[in-house]
């Protein structure tokens, strides 16, 4: 099968299930990240790596309290995590659909589930990175907020991945600076302190310790991502 049929293939399928966005990278684009962290290290002889993204309902991000707002916090915060969940779940569902598609076809495929993402506790660091892949497959760029931000969605997305060793025609990179001129929101507005401007030539810098220290007495926090006024098509 030509790569450009099975992407053909894959991308209609993903979004006749629901998909938002969709997108390739070959695999050697995470050869710098952490060893036992990169692709190969999952799937050895692994070509490329698919990732799904779907958008979260904005008045279910909306409803997020910030700084000064104290009416139904931590039931607010549980709704928001709950549609995360939800979401994930239906990302789960289709990207096990689109590997057992892969499998099927004579291929490995190996899932990253969103669900569950394998997260080592000593460093916060999950088995794979699916923002970088994100970024890596066209999706959008890395934000001040340490997020994935969309053109389209801005960071109001929940991702999934497919790692295989399927040839499958990658997608280009994204070069846009979303933050260059929005103000710094997500900065100002972290009651964890965890985000600070960024050095030059980095796109973002997160305490994460910090911020994970912050979640443990709330059910979800996510003001980075719902003070961001990245996303050309949000319902405003």
């Amino acid at each position: 099968m030509k790569k450009m049929d099975l992407k053909a293939d894959l991308k209609g399928m993903s979004m006749k299930l629901g998909v938002d966005l969709f997108g390739v990278t070959p695999v050697a684009a995470l050869n710098d990240a952490p060893q036992g962290h990169r692709p190969l290290d999952i799937l050895p002889k692994a070509n490329s790596i698919i990732v799904l993204a779907m958008k979260m309902l904005d008045a279910q991000v909306d409803i997020l309290p910030i700084k000064g707002e104290f009416f139904g916090v931590s039931s607010r915060q549980d709704m928001f995590k709950g549609h995360n969940y939800f979401i994930s779940q239906e990302l789960d569902r289709i990207g096990f659909a689109l590997a057992r598609f892969l499998e099927k076809k004579g291929f490995r495929a190996y899932h990253q589930m969103t669900s569950t993402g394998g997260t080592d506790k000593r460093f916060l660091m999950g088995l794979l990175s699916l923002k970088h892949i994100a970024v890596q497959a066209g999706l959008g760029v890395l934000g001040q907020n340490s997020l994935l931000l969309t053109p389209q969605f801005g960071p109001r997305v929940r991702l999934t991945a497919i790692v295989t060793d399927a040839d499958i025609q990658p997608d280009t990179l994204m070069e846009e600076n979303f933050c260059q001129a929005c103000g710094n929101h997500c900065i100002s507005s972290c009651p964890a302190k965890a985000l600070e401007l960024p050095d030059v030539d980095t796109p973002y810098k997160i305490n994460k310790y910090a911020c994970q220290q912050y979640l443990t007495t709330r059910p979800t926090c996510s003001v980075c991502l719902k003070v961001c006024p990245v996303g050309k098509e949000r319902i405003k």
